[in-house]
């Protein structure tokens, strides 16, 4: 088996730098040899997975946070394929929210992570698809592992992203202190919508999300019942309520405990469609890569995970 390691140092601002060094030292006891590739900026981690498997790469390793797995994943599936069939894709956590894992079960610790991976077993998972509006006006496609959203979450990304914060503040602290902050300035939008090319339908919300794993936000549990290899994402939208009303529930999306609540939607689905007159914002895997109008589609077990 050839292993290529790539690395995004600047995950968990910068902790990654830090501490990589005892990680490569881990990893080498854990899995043997491999090659190590490091990210410089936003995009190079698609083109080195692609220059990995174009190299004969069978297991490919991300070190970084949930924004780097999902461009591993990027670079490692194309026109809805995995490019290199025999190929498996691994893990290891150090970003800031590190949702993924948490969808898992898997430990927070780095260590564990990679311990667990001299046995990891293969399994094949659900892929999430979005077709969506680039900040250009041009159409995109973006494959997830985890949550994409829409709304209030992508406002949340825009402040995360800008916000020096995340130098003091742990994960969940920093999403939910972002999360208080930008409600406060993020209203509820009409979206118009149709689930698996039924008729469209309109609803007023701050937050709609389709989820294939469970977590999301720095450890919101959003969708409890979602399952990684059902075949189906589980889509949830807050309707309109109260500034209030809200803050008083987001205990309750922390718990997994929201989805009786009168105020949500919730059902599972294999394709949902969105758009609005209003500028709603996405959110993919904890990035902000462009905004509403977006077709959600799931893809039932297209990529090896080596976990």
């Amino acid at each position: 088996m050839k292993t290529t390691v790539i690395v995004n140092p600047c995950a968990g601002n910068g902790r990654t730098a830090k501490i990589w060094p005892n990680i490569e030292s881990a990893l080498k006891q854990s899995i043997g040899s491999f090659q190590t590739e490091e990210t410089s900026c936003q995009g190079d981690a698609i083109l080195l997975t692609r220059q990995a498997l174009d190299a004969g790469a069978t297991r490919i390793v991300a070190i970084g946070g949930d924004g780097h797995l999902n461009e591993v994943l990027n670079g490692f599936i194309e026109n809805d394929v995995q490019l290199n069939p025999q190929a498996s894709l691994s893990f290891v956590m150090s970003g800031t929210g590190c949702d993924f894992q948490r969808s898992l079960g898997m430990s927070g610790k780095w260590q564990a992570a990679v311990e667990k991976l001299k046995d990891a077993q293969i399994r094949q998972i659900d892929v999430g698809k979005v077709s969506y509006t680039a900040p250009d006006k041009t159409r995109k496609i973006r494959y997830f592992d985890n949550i994409a959203s829409f709304g209030l979450s992508g406002a949340v990304d825009h402040y995360i992203d800008n916000s020096k914060l995340g130098k003091y503040l742990g994960g969940t602290m920093l999403f939910l202190w972002a999360t208080i902050k930008t409600v406060f300035t993020h209203p509820n939008q009409t979206i118009r919508y149709s689930i698996d090319d039924g008729p469209q339908e309109e609803i007023r919300t701050r937050l709609g999300l389709l989820a294939n794993g469970r977590f999301f936000g720095g450890g919101m549990h959003a969708a409890p019942e979602a399952e990684l290899d059902d075949g189906l994402l589980d889509l949830l939208m807050l309707k309109e309520i109260s500034l209030a009303k809200f803050l008083r529930h987001l205990p309750k999306i922390y718990k997994g405990t929201h989805l009786k609540l009168p105020e949500i939607f919730y059902q599972k689905v294999r394709k949902f469609t969105a758009q609005s007159s209003e500028q709603v914002i996405l959110d993919i895997d904890g990035e902000s890569p462009g905004y509403l109008e977006a077709t959600f589609e799931i893809l039932p077990k297209i990529l090896k995970m080596q976990i």
